[in-house]
């Protein structure tokens, strides 16, 4: 996440490095000279903004409390005068894969302590407190869908999120990025930065980073921090290859003073660096030791991402590019060949009491990608991911041989995501029966699976998943179901719900597993080109469920206790697999 040890340097070092900002002033304030002052943000920052009540977090997050929280923040930076667009990571590049794995890596061993006190009955405000730098922020939360309602929604593909992000503020004349990303200090442009962490959702206040007080402080221009942070380490040069030659140049506390001074003497011509001059600073790197055959790459890749010129290459003709337009990046990547990311949220593969969780969702990888592939068979057959399979294994790449469905035919998949009335209506029954099929084979045919409410209907199949890997107990299948029916009709008000004192393991560990195959089977439905009503956001609140589970398991549930959903229990006549 952009510069080790920049952010510390900044708030300790540099005068004026990091500055209070009252958002509503400053966009009040840009107005004089716009009308409409315009706000960059990278979203995936804001979950840490969203997430921050991290009791909440434990409990599997109150999602309907999240996205009012958001829907909130933005809006009422819209009605301060500001235009928001919104930056979303799309296909991973391929280059930053080893990063993302040693990261997904990390994180599930972090993970695994998190649910080791849980085991332990840890207290849920002291694992609160012990856990609270290391806890994942939930990306199952869609705020995607939120902030598409204040503004737009661009999700990169062709280049690193952050660079289209810099490219675009810096084109468009931003006045501010919001991101916690310290690679944003590096880019060229007049827009300031504000801090997602520090971001008070209440008082609209928030830190800056100084960039201009950067430069002061260096003694460097724009056109030479690309160099800087390169030789500093990121996600591309990695800090422990830089590690020696920056405690060559000087002690620790000088290194940042010492990598200037060392670029200040570099030859650096209208912010690009010939071949032999690369050659020279790698040789000086890796002095006394073997250069990688990798580093020069490393280099370039790094030093790269930070112009904010508009990439030159043109790329190769993508016959489906209509794809990412419309917003189907899953589909995109499917036909296309790029590996789909499959993560872990507080899994834990050491114990087989809700089976596999790869077992659990790979059957729904290929029977999406049967239905995707069916019209491009010839040209591939199977779906590439990364994943981890086991708790001994690490993250790695994999394939998924597709599921071709034989007793219906997909719609080819320009129809499925068709936006003409008539071709939805038209195709609407077979997409239900097709994403009933992904499901299980004994639910092609039952019509009666209809009579579901379309909100529950991603709900329904999901516990039915769940109770057909044997990962479910029937009571269970049944709180999270009428959870969902309570969330729909307001029968509890999710901000008067009282934090649980400790978490029963098993429902901590159902709680993200739930959501987890909840986002699975939502995007199975976003790629069949069902509409926003059946793949509504996931009807979970974790204070509720771990409240209500633990009465659950000392009483006996009766059937009117469950009578507002007894006709959608179609989990009931599950066969396990």
């Amino acid at each position: 996440m952009g510069i080790r040890h920049l952010h510390s340097f900044m708030e300790r070092k540099v005068d004026g490095g990091l500055y209070t900002v009252k958002m509503q002033h400053e966009i009040s304030n840009a107005k004089k000279s716009v009308e409409k002052p315009l706000v960059v943000i990278d979203l995936m920052a804001m979950f840490g903004v969203f997430c921050s009540d991290r009791r909440s977090l434990l409990c599997g997050s109150q999602f309907w409390v999240v996205e009012h929280t958001a829907d909130s923040f933005f809006k009422r930076l819209t009605d301060a005068g500001a235009e928001l667009v919104f930056f979303y990571d799309g296909t991973l590049q391929l280059n930053k894969y080893d990063t993302w794995i040693n990261r997904q890596n990390g994180k599930y061993d972090r993970m695994i302590d998190v649910l080791d006190g849980i085991n332990a009955r840890m207290p849920l405000a002291v694992a609160a407190d012990k856990f609270d730098r290391t806890l994942p922020n939930n990306t199952c939360i869609k705020l995607e869908n939120v902030a598409k309602r204040h503004g737009e929604l661009i999700v990169s593909t062709d280049l690193e999120c952050d660079q289209a992000l810099a490219i675009y503020a810096t084109k468009r004349k931003a006045l501010a990025v919001i991101s916690h990303d310290t690679d944003f200090l590096i880019f060229e442009g007049g827009w300031q930065l504000w801090h997602a962490n520090h971001i008070d959702v209440n008082k609209l206040i928030t830190k800056a980073y100084g960039r201009q007080a950067l430069l002061r402080t260096l003694g460097l221009q724009w056109r030479q921090m690309a160099l800087w942070a390169t030789l500093a380490g990121n996600d591309f040069f990695s800090y422990d290859e830089l590690e020696p030659f920056l405690n060559d140049l000087g002690p620790h506390t000088q290194k940042f003073y010492k990598l200037a001074e060392y670029v200040r003497r570099l030859t650096v011509r209208n912010g690009k660096l010939d071949d032999d001059t690369v050659r020279s600073i790698l040789g000086r790197v890796y002095k006394k030791r073997r250069i990688p055959t990798e580093a020069y790459e490393w280099f370039r890749q790094s030093y790269a991402f930070y112009q904010v010129d508009e990439p030159s290459e043109k790329k190769p003709d993508d016959p489906f590019a209509y794809l990412l337009q419309a917003g189907y990046s899953f589909t995109h990547s499917i036909l296309t060949g790029v590996p789909f990311n499959v993560t872990l949220f507080f899994f834990d593969y050491r114990s087989s009491e809700f089976g596999n969780y790869y077992e659990i969702i790979e059957p729904i990888i290929s029977r999406i990608g049967g239905i995707l592939l069916y019209h491009h068979q010839h040209e591939r057959q199977h779906i590439t991911v990364v994943t981890k399979r086991n708790h001994h294994e690490p993250h790695s790449f994999g394939t998924v041989a597709a599921t071709f469905p034989t007793a219906i035919t997909p719609p080819p998949v320009m129809d499925l995501v068709s936006t003409d009335g008539p071709v939805q209506a038209s195709l609407l029954e077979r997409k239900l029966q097709l994403w009933r099929w992904v499901v299980s084979d004994d639910l092609l045919d039952v019509e009666q699976f209809n009579t579901v409410p379309p909100a529950f209907m991603c709900t329904v199949l999901t516990l039915y998943r769940l109770r057909q890997c044997g990962a479910i107990r029937m009571f269970e299948a049944d709180l999270l179901l009428l959870i969902a029916h309570q969330l729909s009709n307001g029968a509890f008000d999710p901000l008067q719900e009282p934090y649980p004192q400790k978490l029963i393991s098993r429902a901590f560990r159902l709680g993200f597993l739930f959501q987890k195959v909840y986002s699975h089977m939502e995007r199975v439905a976003k790629a069949l080109g069902l509409p926003q009503e059946y793949r509504p956001t996931t009807p979970y609140d974790g204070l509720r469920f771990h409240n209500m589970y633990r009465v659950w398991t000392s009483m006996k549930v009766e059937p009117h206790h469950i009578e507002p959903i007894a006709e959608w229990r179609f989990y009931q006549q599950t066969k396990s697999t």
